[in-house]
């Protein structure tokens, strides 16, 4: 099927309600079979937050009509899954992970949450 319809509609849940507008089409590992599958990202814009992309697994489609897109979930579904990405995406922003070593001679900064991030090595 081809999902690239899908691409500046609004997705909304079973029951009708507004989840966000969906900006790509992208294939990912899924969560119980390691297999590449097809998911719409969602942008949710909050007021005083910053935007997240949602992935939401293509399958759960039930129709596309004008410029709306269902998916086979509940708000509350929906926002808890935003709830986990956004506490992911604030930890990366606060701890990047093991940087070089500065020009003030200070040691490197320490992964307090193994984020599992590489040092990047130098090139002489």
């Amino acid at each position: 099927m081809d999902y690239s319809r899908l691409i500046s509609r609004i997705a909304a849940d079973k029951d009708s309600n507004r989840l966000g507008k969906i900006v790509r089409i992208e294939s990912l590992i899924g969560k119980t079979v390691k297999k590449y599958k097809p998911y719409a990202m969602i942008l949710v814009r909050k007021y005083f937050k910053k935007d997240v992309l949602v992935p939401v697994d293509v399958d759960k489609l039930i129709k596309v009509e004008g410029t709306y897109a269902w998916f086979n979930i509940t708000k509350v579904e929906f926002d808890k899954e935003v709830k986990r990405l956004r506490e992911i995406k604030t930890e990366r922003d606060i701890y990047p992970g093991d940087v070089a070593v500065t020009r003030t001679r200070r040691g490197p900064v320490v992964d307090y949450l193994n984020l599992g991030h590489s040092r990047k090595e130098r090139k002489r």
